[in-house]
């Protein structure tokens, strides 16, 4: 039995037996039954229920709010900055109800305190997710850019602040700082508002956020010489500044070889322990603390452990997946709550001080305009865009917001500056993000590009293919591929081998070289493709080159980076894997489909959608000398096929190659262009022309009168074929195409694709390439005219024959003689083949 105790004294209850003691805390509100321990109706002074309301009414304001001024283009910032000042003095909080039983007491104290546990983790967050690789690069390449956005703005907002700032209250040790923030861009929040506008991989986002690179490390390198500047005493600031080279010293002596360590224990391919994440996080709060104490900005110890983190797998996108959720929806609402209680529109007052001080801000962000028109034209780029990045560069945020909060905390400015300067920030980013927003468009440019296709290329030049990969189980595919297409030292392939990564645990998207010559202690998977593709080249003998990638961004925008290689490199097909859903990849295969939709959307060449179904079960892999591959192409018409049957030309001078043709006539009349017609009659006659007497080409003739009937010849052709390539659409009316449509699943592989691709073909074992040619090049009837005569003039006369022959019978060119036709009466599907 247990002894119940009681102290009126301390309002404790003190429970014991022999196992276990129990101290529940209480105070005259709290009642207790059988049932468990109950509040009141004035139990609403305790810390719990306030801190929930505080969470609910946030949440819930925020999102009204970004529902609201969506229309508007207003980014999530806003939202939730407005949300903490309806919830402060400046509204809400004049209830006094409201601000007796929600902003005030111990609620408020947990709030303040959570405030600040979300600013440290927003800075060390953020700071894991840059790449630190790419700093020395990044900042040597826009140097100029760089330094001149953040001088010139400087100059220009301290010649104003000089004669202004006598006008603003205890604001003469702030006055500097103030310029520094106004004139800087701070990293983090560019990276997350560019990234909320989905123009991370444009070119003016990608500026912007190598330009902040350089702020970034100004700002730090500011606040860790501040102690000198600040210090009363100099022997203080000595003693502050010893305590800093210390603690870095600690961090790249002892920190840095221990997260090496940790990296080194994770298995690839599996998750990283959650004692090392708990433990990392934990480690970032004792560094800010140990700051803290040191009388140094506790962001600087934060910062100071997420530098030796990498950012990326395994390691950082594990501490950004399982930190930023509960970063951006715990404890970052605490910090605009805590934000907004410092906020009083009404203290705003003292109407000179006002004017002075927006006259300081506004001078370093239009210092910031006219830097920017004078930085790009190094990079040549028009008045409209130099304005545009302009508008990118005066985006401000959480990084600024921070630095406001904690000046007041200090008490260093009083609450009208305060409120100014949170209000003018968010005003101006109010104002800056719609206009990105509507008037750039890195889409239309992508529009205009067109690079050519297989049919355009000349005969004996450089074929060049950009092979993008997800995963280092496809890469044998893609090499048969790349052997299939016969390269020789007359006509070498070019390939452009890029390992497609999504962005997860960085900052900014990343399209670099990948370099063979760095050695690592441990192989990732980017290291397992290359060196594959790199093995295959080097056993070529220089029929194949490998320029090998690595990009790593969003899905939903590498699209962008993608077209910009292919324009950069003027290539001529672009090759992506279809990757179907499974339990294990149902939600990134749902993404690797936009991303292929996009790509065939706006790519400036032709593209070809890979389904492999082989996987690694291909055989003679290490011996080109036996090199044998099946495959069936069936051609319907139209572009998408013309260029099937450019690649399928290249093919056909492989040895070790064997291609069946087959020629589907739909037994219906069909609506389509008379030059689409014409043009395909020209690409078959030239490929029979170009084949004759190639024992390695078979060719069929399909006539089909309904879907039925095309589905059965679709499965007794495919079985015996490594390789099925198709084109993606058909510019015909046609009934028996329109019957399919329902059934489609995946629209990247059009109509006949799907149908191949599925498992009810050849058991899903024979692997699928759907070509789409570029869609922005338009028919010339010209092109269509000369083309047809050119053909028609070097066509054997079996061709002619078999070009011209009824649907209802097919051509069996035999071994008579060249030039001898012999013709069969049949009607089913047929087959002649092109011998000497």
């Amino acid at each position: 039995m247990g002894t119940f105790l009681l102290n009126d004294t301390r309002h404790r209850h003190w429970i014991e037996d022999d196992r276990f003691t129990t101290c529940v805390s209480y105070n005259e509100s709290t009642k207790f039954s059988y049932h468990g321990i109950n509040l009141d109706e004035e139990a609403v002074s305790s810390v719990l229920p306030v801190v929930m309301l505080q969470v609910s009414l946030a949440f819930s304001i925020s999102q009204i709010l970004y529902i609201l001024l969506r229309p508007l283009k207003q980014p999530k910032f806003v939202s939730n900055t407005l949300s903490g000042i309806i919830l402060g003095p400046s509204f809400l909080g004049r209830i006094k109800m409201f601000d007796t039983y929600v902003t005030r007491g111990r609620g408020m104290v947990f709030a303040q305190a959570a405030s600040t546990i979300g600013g440290i983790y927003f800075v060390f967050i953020n700071t894991v997710k840059m790449d630190k690789g790419m700093i020395p690069r990044t900042i040597k390449k826009t140097f100029s850019v760089s330094l001149t956005i953040f001088i010139v703005p400087l100059l220009i907002s301290l010649l104003v602040g000089h004669r202004e700032q006598y006008k603003i209250p205890r604001i003469h040790d702030q006055g500097i700082s103030i310029s520094f923030v106004a004139s800087k861009c701070a990293y983090p929040v560019l990276v997350d508002a560019i990234s909320e506008l989905k123009l991370l991989n444009s070119e003016l986002g990608q500026l912007a956020i190598s330009s902040a690179l350089l702020h970034e490390i100004l700002g730090l390198l500011r606040l860790l010489m501040a102690p000198l500047s600040k210090a009363k005493y100099r022997s203080v600031a000595i003693r502050i500044e010893l305590s800093l080279c210390a603690m870095s010293l600690f961090t790249f002596l002892v920190l840095w070889p221990t997260i090496q360590w940790i990296i080194r224990r994770i298995p690839e391919r599996k998750p990283v322990k959650d004692f090392y994440v708990v433990a990392i996080l934990t480690g970032a709060l004792v560094m800010a603390v140990a700051c803290d104490s040191m009388r140094v900005n506790y962001t600087i110890g934060a910062a100071m452990l997420g530098i030796v983190i990498p950012a990326g797998p395994p390691l950082g996108s594990a501490l950004v997946e399982k930190s930023e959720a509960i970063l951006s929806n715990f404890f970052l609402p605490f910090f605009y709550i805590h934000l907004g209680q410092q906020i009083d529109i009404y203290s705003i007052n003292n109407w000179r001080a006002f004017a002075a001080l927006e006259l300081i801000i506004m001078a370093a962000y239009i210092g910031k305009v006219v830097a920017s028109i004078l930085a790009t034209t190094c990079f040549r780029t028009s008045f409209r865009n130099a304005l545009l990045f302009s508008c990118f560069v005066n985006i401000k945020g959480v990084s600024e917001l921070v630095t406001f909060l904690r000046w007041r905390q200090r008490e260093l400015i009083d609450v009208q500056t305060y409120s100014v300067l949170v209000l003018t920030n968010l005003a101006v980013t109010a104002i800056v993000t719609p206009l990105i927003s509507v008037y750039y468009n890195p889409q239309r440019r992508l529009e205009s590009i067109a690079m050519g296709t297989l049919q355009t290329a000349l005969p004996d030049s450089e074929l060049r293919i950009l092979c993008g990969i997800h995963d280092e189980d496809h890469i044998s595919g893609i090499i048969h591929l790349i052997k299939a297409s016969n390269p020789t030292e007359m006509n070498p392939i070019c390939a452009y081998v890029v390992h497609l990564v999504e962005l997860a645990g960085r900052a900014a998207p990343v399209v670099e070289t990948y370099s063979t010559q760095k050695t690592k202690a441990k192989a990732n998977s980017t290291d397992h493709i290359m060196r594959a593709v790199i093995k295959y080249a080097e056993g070529s003998n220089d029929a194949v080159t490998i320029q090998p990638f690595i990009m790593i961004s969003p899905y939903e925008t590498m699209h962008e980076s993608i077209c910009k290689l292919v324009k950069d490199n003027c290539i001529t097909l672009i090759l992506l894997q279809f990757i179907p859903p499974n339990e294990e990849t149902e939600g990134r295969a749902a993404c690797l489909h936009g991303l292929n939709n996009n790509v065939l959307g706006y790519a400036p060449c032709t593209v070809g959608i890979f389904v492999d179904k082989r996987l690694n079960n291909y055989s003679n892999s290490a011996k080109p000398a036996n090199f044998c591959y099946n495959v069936a192409v069936f051609f319907i018409g139209g572009p998408d096929d013309r260029e099937a049957m450019a690649l399928v030309s290249h093919m056909s001078s492989n040895p070790g190659v064997r291609i069946t043709l087959s020629r589907i006539y739909l037994e219906e009349n069909l609506v389509g262009d008379e030059d689409d017609r014409c043009l395909d009659e020209v690409v078959m006659n030239d490929f029979m022309a170009s084949n004759f007497g190639n024992p390695n080409v078979v060719c069929r003739r399909i006539d089909a009168n309904d879907s039925k009937q095309l589905v059965n010849a679709f499965r007794s052709l495919v079985s015996d074929n490594d390789l099925v390539i198709v084109g993606r659409q058909q510019p015909f009316s046609s009934r028996l195409l329109e019957e399919t449509k329902p059934w489609v699943e995946y629209d990247e592989l059009g109509i006949i694709g799907d149908m191949l691709a599925s498992a009810d073909f050849a058991e899903g074992m024979v692997s699928v390439l759907v070509i789409q040619s570029v869609r922005i090049l338009k028919k010339d009837p010209k092109t269509v005219k000369a083309l047809s005569n050119s053909s028609s003039n070097k066509a054997p006369k079996t061709v002619k024959a078999l070009s011209n022959s009824s649907s209802n019978c097919t051509i069996d060119i035999r071994t008579l003689g060249k030039g001898e036709v012999e013709a069969s009466d049949l009607r089913t599907v047929k087959m002649y083949k092109l011998n000497p």
